[in-house]
């Protein structure tokens, strides 16, 4: 395992923000009314969207099937299952994160998702 992608899963599995650096962008563009997309900038900006995650997603399954290194790129292709808190609906998701590490930092992480899933679910009326 090359150490740009030890990087990578120290935060994909550890939220391990200290892997980004001071100007390290994570993207994660969503639609409304989803509350933690956006753009989140350094170790803080990382921090404040795993809190984000935490308090609106129980997280029951997180799962890398693919990981491409390529240079200073790491693709992650993986698929995760969880619970949106605010209405206890289920969701299942593909999505694919693309890492750019330069000098063991990430200066970039994209996360595309499954939004028609994630959407859905979050819409959908509390479970009884």
């Amino acid at each position: 395992m090359s150490s740009n992608e030890k990087i990578v899963k120290a935060f994909l599995y550890g939220a391990d923000s200290s892997v980004f650096s001071d100007e390290g962008r994570l993207v994660n563009l969503l639609p409304d009314p989803i509350p933690f997309g956006g753009i989140y900038i350094g170790p803080a900006g990382a921090d404040e969207y795993v809190g984000l995650i935490q308090s609106n997603i129980r997280l029951d399954y997180l799962k890398a099937h693919e990981i491409v290194n390529e240079r200073d790129r790491v693709i992650v292709i993986g698929s995760e299952r969880g619970l949106f808190l605010h209405n206890d609906q289920p969701y299942e998701m593909d999505w694919v994160h693309v890492n750019t590490v330069i000098d063991d930092k990430i200066v970039e992480m994209r996360e595309y998702n499954d939004t028609a899933a994630m959407l859905q679910a979050y819409n959908a009326p509390k479970a009884e």
